[in-house]
């Protein structure tokens, strides 16, 4: 009887672990699963973390300079990101799937290709499927990767430091209070997920 009691919470545990990689294709679950409040549930859980299995940017010879090189912050995680002459790496930390620990300048898109004036593809590392990314009138870049499940996200420019719409007249404005920015789909207005 006792095994069965000290195992009860660690099942419990192991069963919302398991709802919640479920889930991971929900942009909420993945900013949960991503911030401190993963990493906590990952140490209740009893569940490692480790190293992501990712090469840094030193180790991934550049290609080509794009139009959509510079710094973005993944709508859905609020961190950011560097896209650099064919590949992007990670300025900011952040748990992948509450086990792997992505450090900066972990290399995690390669393979960038521009497709049309608008249209570009690349490797995405940590969800392990292709990502096709179509740059907006605004700057933003809508990003949906053919992982399981699939993913959609937004890249926000950085302060609107990129050039990757030409001709854009307005950037998106981030007020300080939001920290998971998103397009909604209806309007294609910039919205706050918190």
């Amino acid at each position: 009887m006792s095994a069965k009691t000290d195992l009860t919470p660690r099942l419990f545990a192991g069963i919302a672990a398991l709802g919640l990689f479920a889930s991971a294709g929900c942009a909420g679950t993945e900013a949960i699963a991503a911030g401190p409040m993963g990493d906590a549930f990952a140490a209740a859980a009893g569940i490692p973390q480790m190293d992501a299995f990712l090469d840094y940017e030193t180790q991934v010879p550049p290609t080509e300079a794009l139009p959509i090189d510079g710094d973005y912050t993944i709508s859905t995680l609020g961190k950011r990101i560097r896209i650099d002459r064919g590949r992007s790496y990670a300025l900011d930390p952040w748990t992948h799937a509450m086990t792997l620990k992505i450090r900066p300048n972990m290399v995690i898109g390669k393979d960038f290709r521009q497709i049309s004036a608008t249209e570009y593809t690349s490797q995405d590392l940590p969800l392990l499927g292709t990502a096709t990314m179509k740059v907006q009138p605004d700057g933003r870049i809508a990003v949906s990767v053919a992982s399981i499940p699939p993913y959609k996200y937004v890249l926000l420019p950085v302060d609107g430091g990129n050039a990757a719409a030409p001709g854009r007249d307005e950037t998106p404005v981030d007020n300080g209070e939001c920290r998971n920015l998103d397009i909604d789909p209806n309007s294609g207005d910039l919205i706050c997920l918190d």
